[in-house]
């Protein structure tokens, strides 16, 4: 049996391999490689250099596939919501342009910790990625996500470890937040939207809102403990991908373009939440 200390010393338990005996992984490997091919061919067509054709076909498939991992992590019991979420991230990808990936990998992270999808709590090669992600992304693009980043140490499991550590984790934040917005400046941009952008942004939230309140329960287990994943914790990362989304977003952070995938997870796991309880489409446990 693992102790507490075994577990504070783990390096890394939030990493998730695609298992490819689960049909829905083999179907995502395949159209992930679909896609990449696909998007190089338009781009060469359209007479683009090679570098940027590999670069649009590569865009596209990974687009999908974060698309696809970061909705089922807000809708695990549904398989055909990542899917869903697929449509409307390539579609984003195609018309708009890339998104921000590594900002799309924080996301994926966070999700993870709060979820604890794989059954374990984060381990030391995990909180050095993710907060070094974290703080780079800071530096580079807004002070704010530092800020961002702390309500998910709530479910970090940091009584694992000694008082000090449990108190400078999340204590590190704010105060690289602070430092962050002095030295590279406290600038909010507020984004120059019209009245349908502004209105679909505000339907999506609101159309997410009954699907937290309605995860309850949840099938899947976690991948690594096998044991049933918290509904509070899904819901929890409902609330918190809605409101980093916003946020980044209202303060000039990142655009709907930045953020395909993601808002491609949200309207994923609103639509499939729908469908299922529509036409009672099967819940496949995979994956």
């Amino acid at each position: 049996m693992q102790t507490d200390k075994n577990r504070q010393l783990t390096l890394t338990t939030i990493g998730r391999p695609v298992d490819f005996s689960y049909p829905t992984n083999r179907a995502i490997a395949i159209l992930t490689i679909g896609l990449m091919i696909a998007g190089t061919a338009i781009a060469l067509i359209q007479d683009a250099a090679w570098g940027r054709a590999l670069t649009s076909g590569f865009a596209w498939g990974a687009a999908a596939f974060l698309a696809w991992a970061l909705c089922r992590e807000t809708d695990r019991d549904r398989w055909f919501s990542a899917f869903i979420a697929v449509a409307f991230a390539v579609t984003s990808t195609a018309l708009f342009g890339h998104p921000k990936f590594l900002l799309l990998f924080w996301f994926l992270l966070a999700l993870r910790v709060v979820n604890r999808s794989t059954g374990n709590p984060p381990g030391i090669l995990d909180f050095v990625a993710f907060y070094g992600i974290k703080l780079w992304l800071g530096f580079s693009l807004h002070w704010t996500i530092p800020l961002l980043t702390l309500p998910t140490m709530l479910f970090a499991d940091l009584q694992r470890f000694s008082l000090p550590v449990r108190i400078g984790l999340p204590l590190i934040l704010p105060l690289s937040a602070l430092v962050l917005g002095f030295v590279r400046g406290w600038h909010i941009v507020a984004p120059q939207w019209g009245w349908i952008e502004l209105l679909v942004m505000i339907a999506v939230i609101l159309a997410l809102i009954p699907v937290i309140v309605s995860y309850r329960r949840v099938r899947s287990v976690c991948d690594q403990a096998g044991k049933p994943l918290l509904p509070h914790r899904i819901q929890w990362a409902l609330a918190w991908i809605a409101a980093a989304t916003v946020l980044l977003t209202l303060t000039g952070t990142a655009t709907l373009q930045d953020l395909g995938p993601v808002w491609g997870a949200m309207i994923g796991t609103t639509l499939g939440w729908a469908a299922q309880r529509t036409f009672g489409i099967p819940m496949m446990l995979d994956g």
